[in-house]
């Protein structure tokens, strides 16, 4: 079996890294003005897996525009939704345990 290589020009990958670092600095500047405009804990910390979540995909997004062959864009993807998956997990863990816990009043 031979091995697939990506062939994807220079420029092309280039380009497709500035608009990832643009779009990412977009969101950003989208998660600093929401952290500022939400008060609940609960809103704040769906926020947070959020922009953890968005860090994750462009990252993984630079990763697969540099990846050699399609072996290695699958393993990256691999990685990436396993990944994801534990994150998600731990957050389901900490969201169950902080609502298990009791409220207490001022």
């Amino acid at each position: 079996m031979t091995e697939s290589k990506l062939e994807v020009p220079a420029d092309l990958r280039e380009l497709v890294e500035t608009t990832i670092d643009q779009s990412e600095k977009a969101f950003s500047f989208f998660f600093d003005a929401a952290n500022k405009s939400i008060m609940s804990v609960a809103a704040k910390n769906a926020l947070s897996l959020t922009e953890q979540n968005m860090k994750a995909a462009f990252e993984h997004a630079r990763e697969v525009v540099r990846a050699k062959d399609l072996q290695q864009v699958m393993s990256l993807q691999t990685a990436f939704l396993r990944t994801q998956i534990e994150n998600t997990g731990e957050y389901l863990q900490r969201l169950s345990g902080e609502s298990a816990s009791p409220k207490h009043s001022p």
